[in-house]
């Protein structure tokens, strides 16, 4: 992949052939330890009230996000995956704000997502996104890393 420009980048929903590679690029971004299993990563994809959307340069996946419309007006975003070579060229960011857009159909009256601690590019990202440190979660990541949970009103 060449170049940062975002032009030729497209966000578009979830088709059931991605879940495979959206799979892989989850192992590539987190440790084995944390990242989701097959069976995990397909629960998540396919639960009622799960929003994907995928980031597609030049017909070739870079990333996606998954978030998850719960009851009561409120989501849960379960993962920002962008891959290395994509990342620092707005696609967190525009994943994030298609993922928003559709929490706003629905009537989402808040967000919340869980960030490692160790994670300040990400963690930068959010509070861009106007995420606000909420606390934090001690072991959260199977016991030896700790997160922030944030959250983001609409």
């Amino acid at each position: 992949m060449s170049g940062n420009s975002t032009q030729a980048l497209r966000i578009r929903e979830y088709r059931p052939i991605d879940a495979a590679y959206l799979h892989w690029i989850d192992q590539v971004c987190f440790a084995s330890d944390i990242a989701y299993s097959r069976s995990e990563m397909l629960f998540y994809l396919n639960q009622p009230g799960s929003i994907a959307r995928i980031a597609e340069r030049t017909s070739e996946v870079v990333g996606f996000a998954l978030g998850r419309v719960q009851v009561d007006r409120w989501a849960h975003v379960l993962t920002l995956d962008v891959l290395p070579e994509a990342r620092r060229q707005k696609v967190g960011t525009l994943l994030m704000n298609s993922l928003h857009d559709e929490f706003r159909n629905r009537n989402v009256a808040l967000a919340v997502l869980e960030v490692s601690t160790k994670n300040l590019a990400a963690r930068r990202l959010y509070e861009a996104l106007q995420y606000q440190l909420l606390e934090t979660l001690r072991g959260y990541y199977n016991g030896r890393e700790d997160a922030y949970r944030m959250v983001r009103f609409f």
